[in-house]
């Protein structure tokens, strides 16, 4: 249960970075805070995918529920 919460505030905190990054990057002084500006947009980036991957990775044992790549590997060996 605590992936899925620090996967929702990572994704979060991911998003508002990159809105962040995005809003700014259009301003008047953007070649002195460039590097900033990519710092955060590189960081909400990667909090917002491992945000992703840890509310789909950490799921709860007992339900006994498979992520995506674990269906569409046992999908496709049950075609062949």
């Amino acid at each position: 249960m605590e992936g899925k919460i620090w996967g929702i505030l990572l994704s979060t905190l991911g998003i508002a970075g990159l809105i962040w990054a995005l809003i700014y990057i259009n301003g008047p002084k953007v070649s002195i805070h460039l590097p900033v500006l990519l710092g955060a947009g590189v960081c909400g980036a990667l909090a917002f995918f491992m945000g992703i991957w840890l509310t789909d990775h950490k799921r709860s044992p007992q339900k006994g529920q498979k992520t995506g790549l674990v269906q569409m590997a046992d999908a496709k060996i049950q075609q062949s």
